[in-house]
């Protein structure tokens, strides 16, 4: 029976020192969780957690026959208004190429829109 029961001791050794590793950096880990301090549990986020606002890039070019007005967001053209200061002209918008289409495939890059109700 000494013979059959060593096998199954060192069996028992082996799955309960491993037991014992694996539970052991959890109990050490266990001390250094619990000195940290507890955060106040909010549904507000924390001021500076915010997303930071766009940047709005306002660009005004001009001579003596145009004056070229160009919104651009986060770098990307958004809107390019031209004013002629030749009496009678009325102002007008250039389309923008939009950012995610090939330059190709965007037939309305570039074309001019009359500005019919201006506010």
């Amino acid at each position: 029976m000494n013979a059959l029961s060593l096998p199954t001791l060192l069996a028992g050794l082996l799955i309960g020192s491993a037991g014992l590793a694996q539970t052991a950096p959890a109990a050490a880990s266990a001390p250094a969780a619990a000195e940290l301090p507890a955060l106040p549990v909010t549904d507000t986020p924390a001021p500076g957690s915010k997303v930071p606002e766009p940047q709005v890039l306002h660009v005004v070019t001009e001579d003596d026959n145009v004056r070229i007005e160009e919104l651009r967001v986060r770098g990307q053209t958004q809107r390019i208004t031209v004013h002629p200061k030749i009496p009678g002209l009325p102002a007008y918008d250039i389309v923008p190429p939009q950012g995610g289409k090939l330059p190709q495939d965007d037939k309305s890059a570039g074309q001019r829109v009359w500005l019919k109700l201006d506010f």
